[in-house]
This record gives structure tokens, sequence and C-alpha cells, in this order.
């Protein structure tokens, strides 16, 4: 069995008090450290870089060969195919991976990354389908809201067919940019939809996506995307809220630049708070993914901040040793935390 160094560490170190305290012999405490061995952690990064580096050299191609080149729109001008036609044979190709993809995960389960991979020509493949599907049959109303609708379903149902993380994220981003398309077309090309403009209304959105995670833990047949959907949640809300504390609930560009950033400093103050709040409660109840992200999002407010308001009138070096006590101050108190909670 293979344990993360960490896990390697907790285990090792139980067997050991065992062993101290004579609740096992010696004989059974051998036996049992070498029942579980310490998973390479360069292999598992250099899997995740492998990942990363498929996954953008797939999308440049896709960019190169479909955006810049328009090959298919070159074949399907040359023959004389319309758009439905090239949707059918697209989809038919989608069918394929798709098949041929579960027949991978069957017989590989244990090849995460080498899977994820493969599946990147799933979402491409699909995303062509939809897009000349849409072209043919809805004649080009401008509207982008069904397409992206219909690609955050389609990959989403195969995310849950394949049990990939991969289409599930792209099912996201995908359902994300239904809702900022969807509102701007109800709001008959405004940029506020219920009061809100588009800062206000992606930090809804991805509250919802969040709070989501915890009711697809709770499906049986997604409960391995909650992780995802959480850290992924969490992510475009923090993203979405840090861009509203910049510009508000604003909805004029134009008259935006024209305003003092002090006019928005509700927002700013709002985005503090609850960040302060959540990395409190990160730290309190040792929530890992929330803890991390909170910290990221937390110093780029503190930067933000500076540069709106202190640029031109404060010293960059009191600033940043300010800074630093500030940090060191969050980083006694974390220790203080940890040392309490593991008491």
């Amino acid at each position: 069995m293979e344990l993360d160094k960490k896990e390697a560490e907790i285990v090792t170190r139980a067997i050991q008090t065992w062993e101290d305290e004579s609740r096992i012999s010696k004989e059974l405490a051998t036996e049992l450290k070498g029942s579980y061995s310490v998973r390479n952690a360069n292999v598992d990064a250099i899997a995740i870089y492998a990942l990363i580096a498929a996954v953008s050299c797939g999308l440049l191609a896709f960019g190169a060969l479909v955006l810049d080149e328009k090959w298919i729109e070159l074949l399907r001008k040359r023959w004389g195919f319309s758009e439905n036609i090239v949707g059918v044979g697209f989809t038919a190709v989608a069918g394929l991976l798709v098949y041929f993809a579960k027949r991978r995960l069957n017989k590989t389960q244990h090849a995460r990354v080498s899977n994820e991979v493969y599946n990147i020509a799933i979402i491409l493949t699909v995303a062509i389908a939809i897009t000349y599907w849409t072209r043919g049959l809805l004649d080009g109303t401008g509207n982008y809201a069904l397409p992206l609708l219909l690609a955050a379903l389609t990959y989403g149902g195969i995310a849950v067919f394949l049990r990939s993380t991969l289409l599930w994220v792209s099912a996201i981003i995908a359902l994300a940019g239904w809702w900022g398309a969807q509102t701007h077309y109800w709001s008959n090309g405004s940029f506020r939809f219920m009061g809100m403009n588009y800062p206000l209304r992606m930090t809804v959105f991805g509250l919802i996506i969040w709070a989501l995670s915890f009711i697809v833990g709770k499906i049986s047949s997604m409960a391995f995307l909650k992780e995802v959907t959480y850290t992924v949640g969490l992510f475009l809300f923090l993203l979405a809220a840090w861009t509203l504390s910049i510009f508000g609930n604003y909805a004029d560009y134009e008259g935006w630049k024209m305003l003092k950033q002090s006019h928005f400093w509700f927002w700013a103050l709002s985005f503090t708070v609850v960040l302060a709040g959540l990395l409190f409660y990160a730290f309190q109840y040792k929530q890992e993914t929330l803890r991390d992200l909170g910290l990221i999002f937390f110093l780029l407010n503190i930067y933000t901040r500076y540069f709106e308001y202190f640029w031109d009138r404060t010293n960059a070096g009191i600033f940043f040793a300010l800074l630093a006590l500030s940090f060191w101050f969050v980083a006694k108190k974390a220790e203080q935390w940890r040392g309490n909670a593991s008491a």
C-alpha cells in the first residue's frame, strides 16, 4: 500500500507509540511498518505538470487548427456540407471517443492523469459539435447562452459517466459562461441584471457552485466530484468577489474610471471582512483548501488595496515593513491555533 509522505509519518509514529507502550510486539511493529511504502512525490508532481502541459498544448492545437486555420470551414465549403452535417459528424466522433474512454477507464482505472489527458479530445470535439449544431439550428441568433448551457449539461453528464474531474471543471466553466451570457440576454444587453453588474452576478454564481458541492457530496454517483466542485466554486467566488471589491456594483466602465477608488470602500471592506472570517473558520476547523485559497486572496487583497489607496502616499519600505509584521502576527496565531487543536 502506498501512502503520501505525511500519511506515512503519521502511521509510523502511531506504530512506534504502540510499540513503546508495549501494546504490540516488536515483530508486529516491524511487519506493520513493512506493509506500506511512501509514494514518490516527484513522480506525482511530474504527472501533474505533464497533465498541465498536455492540456495547454491541446488548447493551443485547437486554437491553431480551428480558430486560426478554420480548416473545418474550408472542408465544409469545399464539399458543400451544411452546419448540421458537420455537427452530426463531430457528435459521432465524440460518441466514439466517450466509448473508448470508458473502455480505457475500465482497464486502467489507476492511470488517472493519462485518462484525463485523453478526455481533452472529448472536450474539444463536443465543443465543435455543439457549435455547429447551434449554428445550423438557430441560424446565427447571436445568443451564446444556449450552446454554453448545452455544453455544460453535456460535459457534466459525460463527467459523471467517465468519472472525470477535468470534464466536470469544463462543465462548471461552461455554466459560468452561460450565466454571464444568459443574464446579458435577459437584461436586453444592459450591464445590470436584477440590479447586479457582472462582478456581483459572478460572485453569486461562485457562491452557488460552492454551496452545490455539499449537495454533490450526498449523491453517491457524484460524490467523487465534491472536492473539485468545492475548490472551483470557492475559487470563482473569491475571484469574482475580488473584482467586486475593485469595481463595486458599478455598471458604467467609463464612469468608473472617473471616480476615486475610495468611492468603493464599502465593497473593499466587505471583501476584507469576508476573507478574515473565512480564514478564521479555516484555521479553526482545519479546512486546508479554504485556508490556502483564502490566504492567496488575502495577499492579493492587501496588494490591491495598497495600489488603490497608498501607492502615491506611503513610503514603500514602511508599507512592506508593516505588511511583514502583520504576516508574522498571522503566522504566530496560526501556530497557536495548531497547538491548541493538537492538544
